[in-house]
């Protein structure tokens, strides 16, 4: 196995359960250098109004009046981008894929902090991705599309972590917004809560089910998201800068 390669057992793993988590993927000091980038964009979206504000190309978004996420963070911390296209991330999402070239659409710094009422309700991101339009061609059949999230705090289950429903990425696109019958089922069905620490990665496809509550503990909670599209999937112009970047692993 080449370097930053994943194994065979954990391609088998992501494949069947529709996620995969890559441990201690950054040590503490690179961390400590992704939180101080997170510190200076959360005191410069202290400085803003409270509505969606576009900074040399980075997109502050906010969700009633708390600072929900902020769309492509490297066009103001590109430290952000030289992480997030880190080969312990790219390879990985390359070998999923099954191409030696990405294109680079999602790059954005998420913040729960103490006291807000951020949360992300069921969803696949296929939603997002624009699945079933003109804007998105599943090219290598699997989806074509590959979410990364890296923890910059603890993943607690008091402090809103992501939960997934394994194995529901085998229904491809749900179309759950207008899926009534599906979405009354979920409650019953197995989730798993993931509890990463800092510098854990978990990666997913577009059709995996997840959500995160709210943040209740006394801590942030933030994360990093990257995510990579298959060449030639994507055709929707995202908000932020440079975002569509080609990258060849």
């Amino acid at each position: 196995m080449k370097k930053n390669e994943i194994s065979i057992e954990q391609i088998k793993e992501f494949n069947e359960t529709g996620f995969l988590i890559l441990r201690e993927l950054f040590s503490s000091q690179e961390i400590n250098d992704i939180k101080e980038s997170f510190d200076l964009l959360w005191d410069i979206s202290k400085t803003l109004n409270k509505t969606t504000n576009e900074i040399n190309g980075a997109h502050f978004v906010f969700d009633k009046g708390d600072l929900n996420r902020i769309v492509w963070c490297g066009a103001v911390e590109s430290k952000l981008l030289g992480y997030a296209r880190d080969e312990r991330i790219t390879k990985p999402v390359s070998q999923l894929l099954g191409s030696n070239k990405l294109n680079q659409i999602i790059n954005q710094a998420h913040f729960k902090m103490p006291g807000q009422k951020v949360a992300f309700k069921w969803h696949q991101d296929s939603e997002h991705r624009r699945y079933g339009t003109e804007m998105w061609k599943d090219i290598n059949g699997e989806g074509s599309y590959v979410q990364t999230i890296l923890a910059i705090d603890e993943m607690l289950p008091e402090n809103g972590p992501l939960m997934c429903i394994p194995n529901s990425h085998k229904h491809g696109h749900l179309d759950l917004q207008n899926n009534s019958g599906w979405m009354s089922k979920i409650e019953e069905m197995d989730k798993v809560e993931l509890v990463m620490q800092p510098g854990d990665l978990v990666l997913f496809g577009p059709y995996t089910v997840h959500s995160s509550q709210v943040n209740q503990s006394n801590s942030p909670r933030r994360i990093l998201i990257n995510g990579f599209a298959y060449p030639g999937a994507n055709s929707r112009v995202y908000p932020g800068a440079g975002q569509g970047v080609e990258i060849e692993i």
